[in-house]
């Protein structure tokens, strides 16, 4: 399948990368960009030693390329758990601020459009695009299951994964807002912007995620250009709604992190913090969200039908 071959050259691409950069790192003094604490994308390994920092990447890097060169189940879990271990926050920020980069850029700030050239930043794009990648080939397997358990699983998880993005923007158009109790003081115009740029791409996300369980989840709507009316590919949302997933369950461990090491960060301002507590939920999910949509949509009388007829 097209989307298996993608998977298996862009797992490869990022395992050749995590093999290849360690060395290199250690030949020239440089630090490893997964252990780069001054940098918010190269945090994940940031608690170790450097040289154990090179060895860690090097063999999760070997993980990575067995399971791009072998189709095996569980070298294909376990590069998964490589991503768990490498991927941070760094790829959904990066993704969340957009919005807010989009427009500074617009109104002549382009210098905020440097911290998208991050090689962390970039490592962790990489690595996100290879992780959901995978994870779709793992999940891609024969449906089971009937119909009308599906909708049923399908609608709970649905709205289950709504709540953490919306609880989200809520507070981050209160912060904007300075109500009490959500008031940054240190937060100036820019950082209220931005904030409400994230809170934009929250409901943007919920609404999408709302569609797996309407109409226009299954077929185009009909302001789509060249596409309107016709049956959306059942692949489509499956994958983008892993690939949030998997960026949402990594931002989730990197929360966790500096929750459970009493960050003063966070003891300093909890009600920023306490909706992202909900998002290993959030991640979880809306993966299972995704594959019960995919089993409802692929055992609908309808659609076997029309299948069969064609």
């Amino acid at each position: 399948m097209n989307e298996h071959r993608f998977s298996d050259i862009a797992t490869g691409i990022v395992g050749l990368a995590l093999l290849v950069i360690p060395p290199l790192c250690w030949a020239t003094g440089a630090p490893n960009p997964l252990a780069a604490p001054g940098d918010s994308s190269g945090r994940s390994l940031a608690l170790l030693p450097q040289p154990m920092a090179h060895l860690v990447m090097a063999v999760c890097g070997v993980v990575v390329v067995a399971a791009a060169a072998w189709q095996n189940r569980a070298v294909r879990i376990a590069a998964l758990g490589a991503f768990a271990l490498l991927l941070d926050a760094g790829a959904l920020a990066a993704i969340g601020y957009l919005p807010f980069m989009v427009v500074s850029a617009v109104t002549g700030h382009v210098d905020n459009l440097s911290a998208y050239l991050s090689i962390p930043l970039l490592m962790q794009l990489g690595m996100a695009v290879a992780a959901a990648s995978l994870l779709w080939t793992v999940v891609d397997r024969p449906v089971s299951g009937t119909h009308e358990r599906a909708r049923i699983r399908t609608a709970r998880w649905t709205r289950i994964a709504m709540i953490a993005p919306l609880f989200y923007a809520a507070t981050r158009v209160l912060m904007a807002l300075d109500v009490p109790g959500f008031a940054m003081p240190s937060m100036d115009v820019s950082g209220k912007a931005a904030g409400l740029g994230l809170a934009l791409a929250a409901v943007g996300g919920t609404a999408l995620t709302w569609g797996l369980i309407r109409p226009w989840g299954e077929r185009w709507p009909r302001w789509i250009p060249f596409a309107a009316g016709r049956e959306v590919p059942v692949a489509f949302p499956v994958a983008a709604a892993l690939a949030v997933s998997v960026l949402v369950m990594a931002a989730g461990k990197a929360i966790l992190g500096l929750v459970f090491t009493t960050s003063t960060e966070v003891a300093a301002h909890p009600m920023a913090w306490l909706p992202m507590l909900l998002w290993p939920l959030w991640s979880v999910s809306l993966a299972l969200a995704a594959l019960n949509y995919r089993t409802r949509r692929t055992t609908d009388p309808e659609i076997a039908c029309r299948t069969r007829l064609a």
